[in-house]
């Protein structure tokens, strides 16, 4: 009987420790792809680097697991974050359509503020779609940009 007790509560154990790495993978903001460990992760070449494909590494995405992820850029929302980056953005800053959309990092609220010029907007969509006076690239040359 002590043995049963011990062989459940070890699988209880091993399951809970499964449950909680697979709970805390770490995606690349890039591409999506997930890993248990930020060093996993890093240690791969990434498919969609900005550097080119297979260029760079694996990046981690800041942001946790969540039901849906927001490009940072545009605004476009997706199930998940590799189906989110697999679509090119039409605010890349490398130009439209040049890029691939980024997730947003910081949590889903109702108010998004530029992090250049302090405009706030009550959502990423509306206040990317607009230029923004104080863009690094020049006046009115950039969109707004979400504070994370």
């Amino acid at each position: 009987m002590g043995k049963k007790i011990l062989l459940t509560l070890t699988f209880a154990a091993l399951t809970f420790v499964a449950l909680m790495a697979y709970g805390n993978r770490v995606f690349c903001r890039y591409c999506g792809y997930s890993s248990s460990s930020v060093s996993s992760l890093t240690s791969g070449y990434c498919s969609r680097s900005p550097q080119g494909a297979y260029k760079g590494y694996h990046q981690p995405y800041a942001g946790g697991e969540r039901s849906h992820y927001f490009c940072r850029y545009c605004g476009h929302k997706s199930s998940s974050i590799s189906s989110l980056t697999s679509g090119r953005c039409s605010r890349s800053p490398l130009g439209a359509y040049k890029g691939y959309h980024e997730p947003y990092a910081g949590n889903e609220s109702g108010s998004y503020t530029c992090i250049y010029c302090g405009h706030k907007s009550s959502s990423i969509s509306s206040l990317t779609s607009g230029r923004c006076s104080r863009s690094p690239l020049g006046a009115y040359k950039g969109y707004h940009q979400p504070l994370e």
